[in-house]
């Protein structure tokens, strides 16, 4: 993946955690800025209020987008059919992570491939870094580091420890 396809997913993805209204479709879209600033309307009313600012619209495709609405839970239907805008569900565990930007996700990465063992100099060679120093200790230098590469065994090793941390990541992930 690119840097920017990269960064591109990452602001998609912070900005649907921020709103998940941002990743619905065009439609279901149209039909939540109705229902926000119009407020609690039955489908019809919808389907003639959205007709009017561009083509004919089939109730079929309104009563799709309220039920895209309804499983993303930003909308619901009162007994009468009339349907109003929610708010966007909030996660107060999302409420204490502090995302600077996709920049994050290196550190994240580097430390994992750390805890795991893995050596520095191949650390740095699958970030695409130089040679480098830590602490004041030689960890090869750059001509060492042009004729040493990252073995099979070793790539396995980060496939291995990566795929390690997401089970754990995904594993608390379910149990939010």
């Amino acid at each position: 993946m690119s840097r920017y396809n990269f960064r591109r997913t990452h602001h998609a993805a912070v900005a649907k955690l921020a709103d998940p209204a941002t990743s619905l479709r065009p439609m279901a879209a149209r039909t939540l800025k109705v229902l926000r600033g119009g407020g609690p309307l039955t489908s019809d009313q919808l389907t003639t209020h959205l007709a009017r600012h561009g083509r004919a619209l089939r109730p079929a495709t309104v009563h799709r987008a309220l039920g895209e609405l309804h499983a993303a839970r930003l909308a619901t239907a009162d007994g009468d059919g009339r349907w109003s805008a929610l708010p966007p569900p909030q996660d107060p565990l999302l409420d204490a992570v502090d995302l600077h930007g996709a920049h994050d996700f290196r550190h994240t990465f580097a430390t994992w491939l750390e805890d795991a063992g893995i050596p520095a100099r191949v650390i740095d060679e699958v970030m695409g870094h130089e040679a480098t120093r830590r602490t004041g200790q030689q960890r090869g230098s750059a001509i060492g580091a042009h004729y040493r590469h990252t073995t099979a065994e070793t790539a396995a090793r980060i496939a291995a420890a990566v795929q390690e941390r997401l089970t754990v990541v995904l594993q608390v992930a379910e149990q939010s």
